[in-house]
């Protein structure tokens, strides 16, 4: 996998050929280890702001690694890529994720997946100061499947970037350009009703759309409208908040036009 990774898909080159098309100067770094106990006491003697694991490891099970970590990094992102041959929930037993991994994502050999990975950390340490102090926009979005998260969240990413450049003004300095790059909107993911909900409740005042699931679990049940539920209550709130509900199955468009909120086939190109 690690050769995968950095041979195949030159990955060190296309880290850094991201940040410098966003001017930003200080791409991450990459130090790779080839064991859960390696990885544990790399963090023991270095500062690191993300950890990523695969999901088999060859001495610690990858879940058990992400709670040592959690243990005396409570705040340090974990993230895990699962070839997308694993099902959904493969990963885990039954429907509740052991903690210690933050987010699940598919790898397909796409690099766009852990640029995307590393956006959807800085923005979850960004967003109180960036919110508080310059008034950013947050994006919420609810998705609790490996493998759509990872389709959805680099375009998702791409086009964000994309039309802030768009809409920046020819006459703008270099300095204002950089500020503008630096002040979009923040995307903040959540995999449960709960997890949603707290974050609207906490960014409401900054929330410029939200992205929702229609199945995911609720209490600790999955719940086949969630989703709905949770942009239902939204639109009860705010009534100006764009809303995309998000589902593989065509039947929920008429679930979706009675919020209202516009709708998107997961099985659409």
């Amino acid at each position: 996998d690690a050769w995968i990774l950095e041979q195949d898909c030159c990955l060190s080159e296309r880290i850094i050929n991201e940040y410098r098309g966003l001017n930003l100067s200080h791409p991450p770094r990459l130090n790779w280890v080839n064991s859960a106990q390696k990885a544990l006491a790399s963090l023991q003697n270095e500062s690191y702001d993300m950890v990523v694991t695969m999901p088999r490891l060859s001495d610690m099970d990858a879940f058990l690694l992400g709670q040592e970590i959690k243990r005396t990094h409570p705040q340090l992102p974990v993230i895990m890529l699962a070839h997308s041959s694993i099902p959904d929930r493969a990963c885990y037993v039954g429907e509740t994720r052991p903690p210690g991994i933050d987010h699940i994502f598919a790898w397909t050999g796409n690099t766009d997946i852990l640029l995307a990975s590393i956006k959807a950390a800085e923005d979850s340490r960004n967003v109180d100061h960036d919110t508080e102090f310059a008034d950013i926009r947050v994006i919420i979005f609810v998705e609790d499947s490996p493998v759509y998260l990872s389709l959805l969240l680099p375009i998702l990413y791409k086009e964000l970037v994309r039309q802030t450049q768009a809409v920046m003004r020819e006459g703008l300095n270099e300095e204002h350009r950089l500020l503008t790059m630096r002040a979009r909107p923040k995307i903040l993911v959540a995999e449960d009703y709960e997890k949603a909900m707290a974050l609207y409740r906490h960014y409401e005042p900054y929330v410029f759309a939200v992205i929702s699931d229609v199945r995911y679990m609720r209490n600790c049940q999955l719940d086949a409208e969630a989703g709905i539920n949770f942009l239902k209550t939204i639109k009860r709130d705010r009534f100006d908040i764009p809303m995309l509900l998000t589902s593989s199955e065509p039947s929920n468009a008429d679930k979706a036009a009675e919020i209202p909120a516009t709708f998107v086939d997961k099985n659409s190109p």
